[in-house]
């Protein structure tokens, strides 16, 4: 039996699970990321986080685990140089620039002898979705992640595509609206600035101090509160979701243009929102807009929910990207 680790490094909390080569995840780990105490010491952590995976599944088991496992892969948000262990810039971790991680985490490893590899969390999400998830038994695949941005990934012939300079896949910026809202990259017009959970809230806000009749407050709210908001008939909040929808349908249409995938995987707390608030209008706008054979490209939610990032990470000694 051979095993991989996985480890899913957030902004908020490090993740980390044992895996099996057929998908089984165990031994899950969740710690604090600590972000503003600095590389070295987020990576001393994830190391710690790893030798008490190794700890934990030796206790299950009553079996020398390391020896069967063939690598450790990390998933991390920002932009990953390919095979180098660098990670050149990362919103989620303020004075990233060109951290050698996988060299930092093997320092901490006190000796163990494992490989390392590390890729892009939404690239990681989709890997894990191909193999495990809503993608088995496809070649070509395009997913989105909806939370508080709009992440992206995209695989061709069951490989992560990553570009010329590792910055391909980044599907939430695609133009929706050309001249519209202004997105956290500096353009104007993006899927992430109409689909990304703040800009979500912002548009309601903006409906509702407008005037727009709804039994939401402008305080405190959140995409799940709109959600069930028009889950229980809010005409508002069903326009808001109902809008996002749209738009992401617009972006699809010109992803399956250029890439022509077979399908298209949704993940990420958006998504939660389900088929009748958000799926059904994604895929009716799709359907308007696509050229008959792109058209065929279904979509789809993601499978593996919260533990995406970790099983797709853990695929990364497998595929050795």
């Amino acid at each position: 039996m051979q095993y991989s680790i996985g480890i899913d490094l957030g902004g908020t909390d490090i993740k980390a699970g044992l895996l099996t080569a057929d998908g089984k995840l165990s031994c899950r780990i969740v710690v604090s990321t600590r972000v503003n105490e600095g590389a070295k010491a987020i990576a001393a952590r994830i190391a710690q986080t790893i030798q008490q995976v190794i700890k934990t599944a030796e206790s299950d088991r009553s079996d020398d685990i390391r020896q069967k496992i063939i690598g450790i892969g990390l998933g991390a948000p920002g932009l990953i140089i390919a095979g180098s262990g660098i990670i050149h810039f990362s919103p989620n971790f303020p004075g990233w620039t060109d951290i050698p991680l996988l060299n930092y985490i093997s320092a901490e490893l006190d000796g163990l002898s494992i490989p390392l590899y590390i890729d892009n969390d939404v690239n990681v999400m989709v890997l894990g979705e191909l193999h495990h998830g809503a993608g088995i038994g496809y070649e070509n695949v395009v997913a989105l992640t909806l939370g508080t941005g709009v992440g992206g990934g995209v695989v061709i012939n069951r490989k992560v595509y990553h570009g010329s300079w590792n910055t391909a896949g980044e599907l939430g910026h695609t133009v929706v609206q050309p001249n519209g809202r202004q997105c956290g990259c500096g353009n104007h017009g993006c899927l992430e600035a109409y689909a990304g959970a703040r800009h979500i809230v912002e548009r309601t806000q903006q409906q509702i101090t407008e005037g727009q009749k709804t039994c939401l407050k402008p305080q405190g709210l959140t995409p799940k509160r709109i959600a069930q908001a028009a889950s229980a008939g809010d005409a508002l909040a069903q326009e808001i979701f109902s809008e996002t929808g749209r738009y992401i349908g617009v972006a699809l249409t010109s992803i399956a243009h250029i890439l022509n995938p077979q399908i298209a995987i949704i993940g990420g707390g958006i998504a939660a929102a389900g088929e009748a608030l958000l799926f059904q209008h994604i895929r009716s706008e799709f359907a308007k807009r696509a050229m008959d054979i792109p058209r065929k490209m279904e979509i789809v939610p993601a499978k593996l929910g919260n533990n995406a990032g970790l099983v797709g990470a853990a695929m990364l000694p497998y595929t050795d990207q």
